[in-house]
């Protein structure tokens, strides 16, 4: 028996030597496998900053080359034999390019709030009527040049929201001029605002901006929903833009206590719902469902 006891010992120690040897070897490969997919993330990272910024750059100059052009014509404008009717188009050029170059670099402050966690909030309780008239009245011209109608539709009586009106017109100002970019001549972009119907979430207001552009497929929805990644990519893209306004609303709106979510199917268009606090209630015990939202509000 004594042979029999000694193999049974010597069997459980291999086995035992086996198992360990197996679950370093385990532990191992695990960690190879997690620093090659850290590693990966890096290098994609890297490589989307690394995109906006090849963007960013044709962005900025675009409308730096026309303002340096069309000044440096006026200067000489004898020279060139400018009109009066010519020297006033091109101060209007020079307006609109310094417009747009503002812009952009309003957005890439922005994108650096947003990205840093860093942006200060001096919320306070503002007529949902005031801000969304001031996002449509702003940006009827573009829809306008575009041959997009643009509407808003708000329902009666709606309480106040405590937010940064600031920070949430700049937010909504991004999502409606995406759907007014990514729709096709034609097209439709509305603005909505609606009172939670069921009686717990009185206290939240909703918001949509819907379009029946492009869309997006699954994938490139979650890639538009990350700074630094586009969608559309290349300086010979269809649609200009920096394409970094989704995630800015989405920061936004998130820093003042909402919720946001975004729908869009490829082909058929887009709807981002958003739920702000009312009043200022912003310290609230619940959350809005996602069945509260308003069947009117349903894209």
């Amino acid at each position: 028996m004594l042979p029999t006891r000694r193999l049974a010992r010597s069997g459980g120690s291999l086995l035992d030597d086996y198992i360990d040897r197996y679950s370093d070897a385990l532990a191992r490969r695990r960690a190879n496998i997690t620093l090659r997919a850290a590693k990966i993330e890096a290098e994609l990272a890297y490589r989307s900053r690394g995109d906006f910024l090849a963007n960013m750059n044709h962005e900025l100059r675009t409308p730096l080359n026309a303002i340096v052009g069309f000044a440096t014509m006026m200067k000489d404008a004898k020279r060139y034999g400018l009109s009066e009717q010519q020297t006033s188009e091109y101060l209007d050029y020079i307006l609109q390019s310094a417009d747009l170059l503002l812009g952009h670099i309003n957005t890439l402050l922005e994108l650096a709030a947003a990205e840093s966690g860093g942006a200060r909030l001096n919320q306070q309780a503002t007529p949902v009527l005031d801000i969304l008239e001031e996002v449509v009245n702003r940006l009827k011209p573009m829809a306008e040049g575009a041959d997009v109608t643009l509407s808003l539709s708000v329902d009666d009586d709606l309480p106040d929201i405590f937010i940064d009106p600031d920070k949430v017109i700049t937010a909504i100002s991004h999502l409606v001029e995406n759907a007014i970019t990514y729709c096709d001549a034609g097209g439709e972009t509305k603005v909505i605002a609606r009172m939670g119907r069921k009686q717990d979430n009185r206290n939240w207001v909703y918001l949509a901006v819907q379009d029946n552009g492009i869309g997006m497929t699954p994938q490139e929805l979650d890639r538009a929903l990350r700074i630094f990644e586009q969608v559309h990519q290349g300086l010979d893209r269809k649609y200009e833009g920096v394409g970094i306004g989704l995630p800015i609303a989405k920061s936004f709106i998130e820093l003042n206590g909402g919720r946001f979510s975004v729908k869009s199917m490829k082909g058929s268009g887009t709807t981002v719902r958003m739920a702000l606090p009312a009043g200022e209630l912003s310290m609230m015990t619940g959350e809005p469902a996602a069945s509260a939202m308003p069947a009117r509000m349903a894209g």
